[in-house]
């Protein structure tokens, strides 16, 4: 019997077919299209895109053949030089590649746009490892003819290429600005992009010694190659966490991960890769004291580097080796080895950055074999062409970490002329790194009109409430992250930095001393420390003993004083090696320190002798250097009124609710964090008490009122006493987002975190500013200073700041500022008044935990009242 089927099944039946059909033809036509050469250039240039050169290069063989054999010269000019990345990876010599790249352009076939776009940017590659100037010209023509041909994303790419050979070039604040625009646009469009700009951003910080930041955006690459279908494997990345790993001492895991590495790219015999981890394989070798090690894995990079005819390698490699070799004392093998960079360099004159450095590292060598006349004139130029770069930097932050990175070469100066005995010269060496910062923003101080806050500005007011308002540690990365990615785009618009003052002569400084001070200048290093004593009269250098053993001594003696206990061994064997040395100690009354180092979170007068704190011998000061503190005297010779106001502030007086901000401030993944909210109850009777003591009129800002808006809306230029006492947090490794926290306001433009980066531009006159919060004198230490708050409103125009080198107790820390300015309004100096007032609390049986950590940074003399028409009116605590 036969069944009928309705029209709808024989038609869907029908259709069924036609799809199965479709489906198969389509399977035979796309297998016998997949070997077209077109079919083969798109699946090459998918891999290349995410840079998977190496993969695509038998596609694009193969294109090459086929195209040759239709007659079509363009496009089997295409995929001919798109092979070349896959073989530069090995061991053809670039320069002869980038030749070769540069004919085939003169070619006919080079026309076509896509074949033409294709060869420069295979060239601007290339010549990114070769030389800087010419990739920075080649990446400006990607740009433009991408745009032209549409292809946006490629565009965007060499926007930020241009902005790594910027970096090379000196130019760091264009340098930032365009890879800051590339970065956004791959973030959001471009992974492979993505995975490069963020390898490269966190190769820079490590170039700066930030290994802790640098490990955000060398993670972030890791993990979106590895989320990426076809992406390349992301050796920069991989090869700068390994020296990040070892800069924070996990030098284990450093070696592990470095020992996967060399598994994965052996096989393949890739030279450039092989060359980048055998370098830094060999710091972590030098970081553990393992030096023939280090030497083997640097020598071996040297091969490679040579092999491909890297020249940026050679200058940075042969650099390094030479400084292993001086380690190791072998001065022909190291001089060879510089001179060897140096030669490198040659070839790519443009480039800036690794100059001043090996120029540095030469000099030091001669200076060691006796060419004392050849080592100086290589330290002096050494130092102009650091001065050259650090014009050029975006930020004071920037600068200040370019510092610390190359002050080898101004303390390697300093050594060298000092041994000569030219201490004026050698003073002089030393001055133009230390406190320059400093010195660049009050020479050039000026009263800065309130400004709209910016787009980026209100961003990260949001995300600072945003971070305050919750405990949970995954919303906190996630804020984080959004955080450091909006701080970067914070300067982007400065172009050029102002120039730093030149350093104070040495006579002109002895000239403004007084007749009681000693200054007391450190220089850190290795073998030998050195002191330089300047008096009025006298100049001499001590050699003390190394950078590693009084470093290690004074974080020990911090540490003790912090848990409140009482270590006179210690602080004597302290004594011995910082100022037991210098005999004009004996004779003078005044000391003002300028650190070096870690010495900078060291309380000089917590050190004893004799079984004597130094406090009670000696007032002691700090300077950022000799010439700041020469520009804040002659500063201080203006014309002042006697009775300009005071402000104070207190935010904390009693318990907020548990809803607001912050009070107890602890680190935690980074930033303050919400946790049980401590009250300040004897603020409001410091400050009050304090006001009663000095000059009216006075300002003070309590509780709820004492708000950061409410504070930067004052005119703070007016003010000849600025008394904050708050809550204060230190970020060692964000150093511009340590802060001092007002009281909360309901304003989505105020966050209550007044930040380093926004002290800086306070517009201030101020003849003191007391910082009675915790930790406002701790920050990341480096030869050339300490990047903290005190530094941030010494470049605001303070005269003197006094802070606070660790967490303070509440009713100690009132009491000592209430003797503080009790003898100010008694007409002592500045520095004599902190020092009574902590003189009361050592005889009263505090241990140094309770005043030693009050210090008062900038000029430490002046007065800040003269005869006042009325007695003040003195109020004692509560």
């Amino acid at each position: 019997m036969r069944i009928a089927s309705s029209p709808t099944l024989r038609i869907a039946t029908g259709l069924l077919i036609a799809v199965l059909l479709s489906v198969v033809g389509y399977q035979v036509v796309r297998r016998l299209n997949s070997h077209r050469p077109e079919a083969l250039l798109k699946r090459a240039d998918e891999m290349s895109w995410l840079n998977s050169w190496i993969a695509a290069e038998p596609l694009y063989r193969k294109a090459e053949i086929e195209f040759e054999q239709r007659h079509q010269p363009s496009r089997a000019l295409y995929a001919r030089v798109s092979q070349m990345p896959a073989h530069s990876e090995s061991s053809t010599s670039i320069p002869s590649q980038i030749a070769l790249l540069r004919r085939d352009l003169e070619l006919p076939e080079a026309r076509e746009p896509e074949t033409r776009l294709r060869i420069l940017t295979i060239l601007g590659m290339l010549e990114a490892n070769y030389d800087a100037a010419m990739a920075h010209q080649t990446w400006a023509e990607v740009e433009s003819l991408a745009i032209r041909q549409h292809h946006l994303l490629l565009a965007s790419r060499a926007v930020g290429e241009q902005g790594f050979a910027a970096f090379l070039l000196g130019d760091i604040a264009t340098a930032k600005k365009d890879v800051l625009r590339a970065w956004t646009v791959a973030k959001f469009a471009d992974p492979a992009a993505h995975i490069r700009y963020a390898s490269m951003y966190g190769a820079g910080l490590l170039e700066l010694h930030k290994y802790k930041e640098a490990l955000g955006p060398l993670d972030e690459a890791i993990r979106v190659a590895a989320k990426t279908r076809g992406a390349a494997y992301p050796s920069i990345a991989v090869d700068a966490k390994i020296e990040a790993l070892s800069g924070l001492g996990r030098n284990q895991e450093a070696l592990a991960l470095a020992a996967q590495e060399m598994q994965k790219i052996s096989a393949y015999h890739l030279a450039g890769h092989l060359y980048q981890l055998y370098q830094t394989r060999a710091g972590v070798y030098e970081r553990m004291g393992q030096w023939s090690q280090a030497v083997a894995d640097l020598e071996q990079a040297v091969r490679y580097a040579k092999q491909l005819s890297y020249w940026r390698g050679l200058t940075q490699v042969d650099g390094t080796l030479a400084e292993a070799y001086i380690h190791q004392g072998a001065f022909e093998p190291a001089l060879s080895a510089i001179d060897e960079a140096i030669e490198a360099n040659k070839n790519i004159p443009d480039e800036l950055y690794f100059v001043p450095r090996n120029l540095g590292i030469k000099a030091e060598i001669l200076s060691r074999m006796g060419d004392v006349k050849a080592s100086n004139a290589l330290y002096e130029k050494s130092a102009d062409l650091l001065d050259a770069l650090l014009s050029k930097v975006p930020t004071p932050m920037v600068e200040r970490e370019l510092l610390s990175d190359l002050s080898m070469v101004y303390a390697g100066y300093f050594a060298s002329l000092s041994d000569q005995g030219r201490m004026a010269e050698a003073f002089r060496a030393i001055e133009r790194a230390r406190g320059r910062v400093e010195a660049q923003a009050l020479s050039h101080h000026e009263i800065v009109a309130p400004h709209q806050p910016t787009a980026a500005e209100l961003e990260l007011t949001s995300l600072n409430l945003k971070l305050l308002n919750t405990d949970d540690p995954n919303a906190r990365g996630r804020i984080l992250d959004s955080i450091y990615t909006t701080e970067l785009q914070l300067g982007t618009d400065s172009q050029d930095i102002d120039r730093p003052p030149n350093p104070v002569p040495l006579t002109s400084l002895q000239h403004d001393l007084r007749p009681s001070e000693l200054l007391v200048e450190y220089v850190l290093g290795e073998p030998h420390s050195y002191a330089l004593a300047v008096t009025v009269n006298t100049v001499h250098r001590y050699t003390l003993p190394p950078k590693s053993e009084l470093e290690r001594e004074a974080a020990q003696y911090r540490s003790e004083i912090t848990q409140k206990k009482t270590d006179m061994p210690l602080a004597q064997q302290l004594y011995n090696g910082l100022l037991g040395g210098i005999p004009e100690i004996g004779a003078k009354h005044d000391l003002i320190i300028v650190p070096d180092g870690k010495l900078h979170l060291l309380p000089f007068s917590a050190l004893a002798n004799l079984g004597q704190y130094v406090l009670t011998t000696h007032l002691v000061t700090v300077a950022p250097s000799g010439t700041v503190l020469d520009i804040l005297r002659h500063r201080a010779n203006r014309t002042m009124q006697d009775d300009l106001p005071y402000v104070g502030v207190a935010a904390w007086v009693s318990k907020p609710p548990p809803t607001t901000l912050l009070a107890t401030i602890r680190r935690a993944v980074s930033g303050p964090e919400r946790r049980n909210l401590v009250a300040l109850p004897e603020s409001r009777n410091e400050v009050e008490t304090i006001a009663s003591d000095l000059p009216k009129p006075s300002t003070i800002l309590l509780g709820n009122h004492a708000t950061k808006t409410a504070f930067t809306q004052l005119p703070l230029n007016e003010y000849k006493v600025i008394h904050l006492a708050l809550h204060g947090y230190a970020d060692p490794e964000f150093p511009d987002r340590s802060a001092l926290i007002f009281a909360p306001q309901s304003s989505p433009a105020d966050d209550g975190l007044l930040q380093v980066r926004e002290i800086r531009t306070l517009p201030l006159n101020s003849e003191l500013v007391t910082l009675s919060a915790c930790d406002t004198g701790v920050g990341p230490v480096g030869e050339e200073g300490v990047a903290n708050i005190v530094n941030a409103f010494i470049e605001a125009g303070a005269q003197s700041v006094v802070s606070t080198l660790w967490e303070m107790e509440d009713r100690s820390t009132a009491q000592l500022m209430m003797a503080f300015y009790r003898h100010l309004s008694l007409r002592e100096g500045k520095a004599e008044a902190l020092r009574e007032a902590q003189l009361e609390l050592l005889k009263s049986g505090f241990p140094p935990y309770y005043w030693a950590g009050f210090e008062l940074d900038g000029e430490p003399a002046a007065t800040l009242f003269g005869d006042s028409k009325s007695t003040p009116t003195l109020r004692s605590s509560r």
